[in-house]
């Protein structure tokens, strides 16, 4: 899978001083913060009734994409080198 799009905002960050580091705890918050979400949204047990049970189930789909899509980009980031970066 290519990211050369992540690259090039990489780079941009970087440019702006914005080191990889700086990124990647960026994006680590990110996953943090969607991981409580999904907790909390899973941990409810109210009955809201079957639409809005059927939303919730949406809900969780969503942010379980997106818990996996920021690990993706930490994974995909940590693979590239410092010199690739400041190219």
């Amino acid at each position: 899978m290519t990211m050369d799009w992540v690259e090039m905002l990489l780079k941009k960050s970087y440019e702006k001083t914005l080191t990889k580091k700086e990124v990647l705890h960026s994006l680590f918050h990110m996953i943090e913060v969607n991981e409580s979400t999904l907790n909390q949204i899973k941990s409810d047990k109210r009955d809201f009734g079957p639409e809005l049970e059927e939303l919730k189930k949406t809900e969780i789909k969503d942010i379980d994409f997106h818990i996996k899509y920021y690990r993706g980009l930490v994974n995909f980031i940590n693979s590239i080198t410092d010199n690739q970066v400041s190219k």
